[in-house]
């Protein structure tokens, strides 16, 4: 779709701005407008001073959201019958899918 820029979109423009690269270079590097590119690091900027004006730990947050999941028993062993069964329809058509 023309016009809507992607989530991997909005994290480089944010990455890019935080190394030091100008709205005109990012849009140019991304191919989107330059104005798009404000939109999202002023966006970014706004949600960033309302999270520290509410006393959120933001780095603390952005750590939470890269860990790796952790998953209780239940779902484990859901995950685990789910792929069993996968496993098995797997030999039934002959498919390493």
């Amino acid at each position: 779709l023309e016009g809507v820029i992607t989530i991997v979109d909005k994290h480089s423009i944010i990455n890019l701005k935080k190394k030091g690269h100008s709205n005109r270079k990012i849009a140019k590097m991304l191919r989107i407008n330059r104005k798009t590119v404000a939109k999202h690091w002023y966006d970014h900027v706004k949600q960033n001073a309302e999270l520290l004006k509410e006393n959120i730990d933001v780095k603390l947050i952005q750590e939470e959201i890269y860990n790796e999941p952790k998953y209780t028993e239940e779902i484990d062993s859901y995950l685990g019958e789910i792929l069993t069964n996968e496993e098995g329809k797997c030999k039934l058509l002959g498919t390493n899918k």
